[in-house]
């Protein structure tokens, strides 16, 4: 009997509210500006040393060329040390506000994280040698190719109690979407622009889509291997753009956690430990021996094509 379809992606995601046409910014002019002041100064510095080189022999040359170039000089460190200054304190404004929206993200991310290490570990006809550190090395093509094996059918859970392991899948990663979704939308102002730009697309990734639609068309597991190796390189994108993602993630993460202070931070209950400043902020991917010998185990959602229809 085919499965019905899980959560639809875009069931019950806000939708983005339509921005208005963004207003010249003085800030384009600012720097503009600021240009401008340091080559004239550049300029001023190049012309009084040439000057003295050239016509050191002209008394008023001589007089005023070294000081005009020095003054200019020291002008100019003064105003490059003032902008970086100032530049600093705008960055740590920024993070401070993208904090929030950086927790959040990392449940989601987490989310898409967890549910694939799952699944491809579950669809490894053996264990790796050696084993990935992390979830990035778990979810290379080589490994993730397997989900092509994986028992779309088989019951999670306690046999009759339990729903097929693709529809608690693509709920999950739905779930994970609308989160993100979300968050762009309470979070675009504050959040670094080329995060945005990562999450969004983690977010309308047609390979999500093609799983929807291979829950309800490719019931026996012939089908739903000939199709996922068919969705080859959906799947390969979808994979590299979530390592691409979380990668950035947590370099916000951390940049985020240096503006952070203990006293907003998270705390540990125990005598003399402290947690990592990012601790709440990061997406977890490292994997220890005792995450392979949970459940499911290698080969357990794994169905093989020809046993199947035998």
């Amino acid at each position: 009997m085919p499965l019905e379809c899980a959560m639809a992606r875009n069931r019950n995601r806000q939708p983005r509210p339509e921005r208005p046409a963004p207003e010249k910014s003085s800030a384009n002019s600012v720097v503009v500006y600021q240009r401008r002041v340091f080559l004239t100064l550049i300029l001023i510095i190049i012309v009084s040393t040439i000057a003295e080189i050239l016509y050191r022999d002209i008394d008023l040359v001589d007089r005023f060329a070294p000081n005009i170039a020095t003054e200019s000089m020291g002008i100019l460190l003064v105003l490059i040390v003032v902008q970086r200054y100032l530049e600093r304190q705008e960055r740590a404004q920024r993070l401070r506000g993208s904090i929030g929206g950086l927790r959040k993200a990392s449940r989601a991310l987490q989310r898409f994280n967890d549910t694939w290490a799952v699944l491809v570990k579950g669809t490894l006809p053996r264990l790796p040698e050696p084993l990935p550190r992390h979830l990035g090395e778990l979810l290379e093509p080589h490994y993730t190719e397997e989900l092509a094996h994986l028992d779309a059918l088989g019951l999670r859970g306690a046999p009759g109690d339990g729903e097929p392991w693709m529809r608690w899948a693509h709920r999950e990663l739905d779930v994970a979407a609308t989160l993100l979704n979300q968050i762009i939308i309470a979070y675009s102002g504050a959040l670094d622009p080329a995060y945005v730009e990562a999450i969004d697309e983690l977010v309308d990734d047609p390979f999500i889509g093609f799983l929807g639609r291979l829950m309800t068309e490719s019931a026996d597991p012939r089908s739903w291997r000939v199709e996922m190796n068919a969705g080859r390189a959906l799947r390969e994108v979808h994979f590299a753009r979530l390592n691409a993602t979380i990668a950035l993630h947590n370099e916000l993460a951390r940049d985020a956690a240096a503006v952070r202070t203990r006293r907003i931070a998270p705390r540990t209950g125990t005598i003399g430990m402290e947690l990592p400043l990012d601790f709440d902020l990061r997406v977890e991917i490292e994997l220890d021996k005792r995450w392979w010998s949970g459940a499911p185990g290698i080969g357990a959602l794994r169905v093989e094509t020809d046993r199947a229809s035998g």
